[in-house]
């Protein structure tokens, strides 16, 4: 299935924080997901709602229908907050 990715509009600035390692690191971890995004851990409370490690960062999608959606990169001391927040 082809995934159609799409992010959060806050997700841009979520971006600005990482480092250039970061990023690429990132980017190499957006085209795992795209593969296959079932294969990763599903946030509790929400069967389409999935959270991916990397480095010190948690990256945090959501699945409806055939889209994907990039809702958060950010450090875990403050991903789930800020998560909730977005998906209201």
């Amino acid at each position: 299935m082809a995934w159609v990715l799409k992010a959060h509009p806050r997700f841009e600035k979520d971006l600005k924080k990482l480092s250039k390692a970061d990023k690429e690191q990132l980017a190499e971890l957006i085209s795992r997901v795209k593969e296959d995004p079932y294969r990763f851990k599903t946030l509790k409370g929400c069967s389409e709602c999935f959270r991916v490690r990397f480095s010190n960062f948690r990256l945090i999608y959501v699945l409806k229908g055939e889209t994907l959606w990039l809702i958060i990169v950010d450090k875990r001391k403050r991903v789930y907050k800020e998560m909730r927040n977005r998906m209201k």
